[in-house]
């Protein structure tokens, strides 16, 4: 995208308030961990070191645990697996390095499987493989789910204890992720599970800035945004994904001196993040709303009206903003309360 493409995007800026209301549904806000796009499978935190499925018209607590651990419930749109994070002393431990058991199930069941220690589990590519981060090791492992053969990928060897890795795989051989060099340069990297070997897909050019990666159906959006309080532009570039040397091309999405919070999440034709709309830097306050572009024309939307927003995610395609105890949907359905049957007609795509 050219830069006239760019300033005509930041020009066509425009607020969509209205679309976004609250997710109801008939469990409390603050005990979903997961749930399904049309509400009939929902993980939840009944009390306090338990965790349940509810689906199919049941209830079922299967996962038991201290009183001090609680759980963060992964899985995708294709709804094979499920990958279950269990957090140790989540109110009483801040140890950023300390390992999470990981577990694997089938989507909806109750049956489980410890399948690694670590942070930041993800499934990918139809829930075959997953990865998960070792802290103490800097290293990223990817394992597949059905040989259960694993990979090691060992990140820069300089110590960031508040550096975390984000991954995505784009086929089964090629892996992308970010990574920080010795002299605190942000970068993705992608790296080839056949021959062991990687390569620099895009590097940041100057130091203070940290990169994001999220996954659309056919693209790979890149987002680079600066920490708290250093002065850097933030950015969004896009990858077509459909052959891991596309890599190499890339095409800004987004550019802006606002000094973004970013946290970049995507749907299939849209990369939601968080954008600064105004700042007094007299008391380091951000106005802080959710932003939304489209992939195709580069339109930018700012889609909620809460002026302090500080994440956004994805969960099962539904795109929501977490805002004090509430979530607001920005795509996807967001009335999960009723009981009311769908016709022949409605439940059809």
């Amino acid at each position: 995208m050219g830069l006239s493409k760019i300033l005509l995007s930041l020009l066509l800026i425009q607020a969509a308030f209205a679309e976004a209301p609250k997710l109801l549904t008939k469990h409390g806000v603050d005990s979903i961990r997961y749930i399904s796009m049309d509400g009939r499978v929902a993980y939840v935190k009944k009390r306090p070191g338990v965790l349940a499925v509810v689906g199919f018209f049941q209830s079922k607590d299967f996962l038991s645990d201290s009183e001090a651990s609680d759980f963060i419930v992964h899985a995708t749109k294709d709804k094979i697996r499920t990958l279950i994070e269990v957090v140790p002393l989540v109110h009483t431990e801040y140890n950023l390095l300390k390992e999470h058991r990981i577990l694997s199930s089938k989507f909806g069941d109750t049956a489980t499987k410890e399948v690694g220690k670590g942070q930041r589990a993800k499934l990918h590519l139809a829930d075959e493989w997953m990865s998960y981060y070792k802290p103490k090791e800097r290293e990223i492992v990817i394992q597949n789910l059905e040989t259960e053969k694993k990979y090691s990928i060992l990140l820069s060897p300089k110590p960031t204890t508040f550096f975390t890795p984000e991954v995505v795989m784009i086929n089964s051989e090629t892996v992308v992720y970010t990574d920080i060099n010795d002299k605190g340069l942000a970068g993705v990297i992608a790296y080839n599970l056949k021959t062991a070997k990687s390569s620099i897909v895009f590097k940041a050019a100057q130091m203070g800035t940290r990169m994001e990666l999220c996954q659309g159906e056919d693209y790979l959006a890149v987002g680079e945004f600066p920490y708290d309080g250093i002065t850097r532009k933030s950015q969004i570039i896009t990858m077509k994904t459909a052959s891991a040397s596309n890599l190499l091309s890339y095409e800004t999405l987004y550019s802006s001196l606002d000094q973004d919070l970013g946290n970049i999440s995507c749907s299939d034709k849209a990369v939601y993040f968080i954008k600064t709309l105004s700042q007094d830097k007299k008391v380091g306050l951000k106005k802080t709303e959710v932003a939304e572009i489209e992939v195709k024309s580069g339109k930018v939307k700012v889609r909620t009206d809460l002026s302090y927003v500080s994440h956004v995610l994805n969960m099962d395609g539904r795109i929501l903003a977490p805002f004090r105890g509430e979530f607001y949907v920005l795509e996807g359905e967001s009335n999960l309360a009723t009981d009311r049957l769908k016709g022949p007609k409605e439940g059809k795509e």
